[in-house]
């Protein structure tokens, strides 16, 4: 998995954001999170009084509001092998 960035045209600063050499959309990362929150709910069912896929939401909505990702959001969202070190 390779993430990398190119100069866009939208102005200064613009970046297009490319997974394996292909630009990805919001679109597309979308729909990326539609499937991963359906498949949190499958291995953690809120109907059996887990967060399923709201955990992933958490995470997120924290990760907007903070703009960064801290070793405490890895330990509290259960994320540490998967830290910010891949990318």
């Amino acid at each position: 998995m390779t993430i990398t960035f190119d100069k866009g045209s939208k102005g200064d600063g613009d970046q297009i954001i490319k997974y394996n050499e292909l630009p990805i959309t919001i679109l597309e990362i979308g729909k990326l999170l539609l499937k991963l929150w359906e498949n949190e709910d499958i291995i953690y069912p809120p109907s059996k009084g887990f967060l399923g896929g709201k955990m992933s939401k958490n995470f997120l909505d924290e990760l907007f509001e903070k703009r960064e990702i801290t070793d405490d959001m890895l330990r509290r969202y259960k994320l540490g092998k998967y830290g910010p070190k891949r990318f």
